[in-house]
């Protein structure tokens, strides 16, 4: 698996915390032709490591917003990596871009390879919307899946969001109704959280943003779970739902564990023990960007390194004097990070995990007690967690972790 970040964004959301930046509209073009320059470099540095990690064959490009990107830039990053069929090849987009930039963009990326698209639209109400900080409005994202699919579109992903202050059971009834008749073959579901550093955060620290209580947020869950499920979603994950036969390969991949290569400054790598990354210390909202694509190329791990900590560190200065550290580091996991994790990721999905490996892993008189009180049940030879208890799974998992 290979995934690539793209760092840079037009605007930022209120309720995002990830690691991306807002290249100054003068200087953009130059930003992102330097940012594919350094991936470029930075896939070659790491060919062997990439060439091992095909299993499953995908490869995701998210961000960020990586719909600035045109379809040659695209092209140049697709052209450093070994050339593969992908099984699957998901782009993550926002609304608006497909808007603007319409059914050729899109029939690039379908020419490239692409054959899955993610795309944020979050709500289907405006004011929400609006509150959210997302660029694009409700009429817009109906009119970017209708380009979607005249493009030649046939897996569509959707994400959406609940659990947010404003957004009533009436609002998001209307959002789950807007969902189902669109027909997506898979849709993300998120309940809202406070992240550190988003702007929400300083608003709720400010008195000025609420939080949805635990009740309303259950209710929701209840209404989405319901929602999809009579629409013939199947529930294969506790944030994601697909049509039978759209369950996403790449993410399915995470869940279980399997190695990933991941390219640019916020992503992460995985070898099955060693964990590699990039890390953004803080966000940088006002600089060009041009000064850590240059940094992020110039400090490329060689082939086979970064097996341990490495101490290299990058400074980016912004133009309002703020700084970024940037700091290449790699983990072992510990056999209990691993067994820890194994629970974690393996109870999240509708298959759960074999009965013999959570004796293994977890103390088994926990593990009856909690199959006892139908908190577990039982699926062939596996134990998963059911749907009705999907909502309080982190409560679960921390019992047998």
């Amino acid at each position: 698996m290979i995934y690539i970040h793209v760092p840079f964004c037009k605007s930022f959301c209120s309720y995002c915390a990830f690691y991306s930046e807002i290249p100054l509209r003068e200087s953009r073009s130059a930003v992102l032709r330097q940012y594919v320059n350094a991936v470029c470099a930075e896939a070659a540095e790491r060919k062997e490591e990439i060439l091992s990690a095909t299993k499953p064959p995908t490869l995701y490009i998210g961000g960020g917003t990586p719909s600035l990107l045109s379809v040659t830039e695209v092209g140049e990053m697709l052209s450093a990596l070994p050339r593969r069929k992908y099984e699957e090849f998901t782009m993550e987009v926002n609304p608006e871009d497909i808007f603007e930039r319409g059914e050729e963009y899109v029939r690039g990326l379908l020419e490239l390879g692409v054959n899955r698209i993610s795309m944020g639209v979050q709500s289907f109400d405006d004011g929400v919307l609006r509150k959210m900080g997302r660029r694009h409005n409700a009429e817009r994202a109906l009119r970017a899946v209708g380009i979607l699919r005249e493009a030649g579109i046939k897996n569509l992903s959707i994400d959406l969001i609940f659990g947010m202050d404003g957004i009533s059971d009436e609002i998001w009834e209307e959002s789950l109704r807007q969902a189902a008749t669109l027909r997506p073959e898979h849709i993300s579901a998120y309940q809202l959280s406070l992240d550190e550093g988003s702007a929400l955060e300083g608003l709720a620290a400010r008195g000025k943003y609420h939080e949805m209580s635990q009740e309303q947020c259950a209710r929701q869950y209840e209404m989405l779970c319901k929602a999809l499920g009579d629409a013939g979603y199947i529930h294969y994950e506790i944030s994601n739902f697909a049509l039978p036969g759209f369950e996403a390969v790449h993410n399915s991949a995470y869940w279980s564990r399997q190695a990933y290569v991941g390219l640019g400054p916020g992503a992460h790598s995985f070898d099955g023990k060693r964990t590699r990354s990039w890390n953004g210390r803080l966000r940088h909202r006002t600089g060009t960007g041009i000064q850590l694509t240059r940094r992020y190329r110039e400090q490329q791990p060689s082939a086979g390194k970064g097996h341990g900590l490495d101490s290299s560190r990058s400074q980016v200065v912004g133009r309002d004097g703020g700084h970024i550290f940037y700091t290449r580091e790699s983990e072992t996991l510990s056999d209990e990070d691993i067994r820890v994790e194994t629970i974690m990721l393996g109870l999240r999905t509708a298959v759960g995990l074999p009965v013999s490996t959570l004796r293994r892993l977890s103390n088994p008189t926990t593990l009856d007690r909690l199959t006892r009180a139908e908190q577990l049940v039982r699926q062939g030879e596996n134990l998963r967690i059911p749907e009705s208890r999907f909502f309080v799974a982190d409560d679960i998992i921390r019992n047998l972790v």
